[in-house]
């Protein structure tokens, strides 16, 4: 929970706790609380609608190995073409019909 939360803050900065969940689809003070405490986020202001924005921080890029907000990894290079969406389907539906298979001893 805490690794998606400070996904999102870090490519949509500055997001709201709000907005954190939405993209979750579940709640996310406690994950977004947490990071705050670890100081890998910070607050960066409040929306116009008066939700607090959050950021990430400096020690954020400094664990991270990142020189500025630019040096985050593009999206895109995570997001797999249809072939391979096609591909890692079917592996995962053989990996599951394979597990199902076994039966426990």
């Amino acid at each position: 929970a805490q690794a998606e939360c400070l996904g999102i803050v870090a490519y949509l900065q500055p997001v709201s706790r709000p907005e954190i969940a939405r993209i979750r689809g579940v709640a996310s003070e406690s994950a977004v609380g947490t990071l705050l405490e670890r100081g890998l986020i910070e607050e960066s202001g409040r929306s116009r609608f008066g939700a607090v924005l959050y950021r990430t921080s400096e020690l954020f890029q400094k664990l991270f190995g990142l020189t500025g907000l630019d040096a985050l990894p593009d999206p895109a290079v995570f997001d797999p073409s249809p072939e391979e969406e096609g591909e890692l389907r079917e592996r995962l539906l053989r990996a599951g019909e394979q597990r199902a298979q076994v039966t426990p001893g």
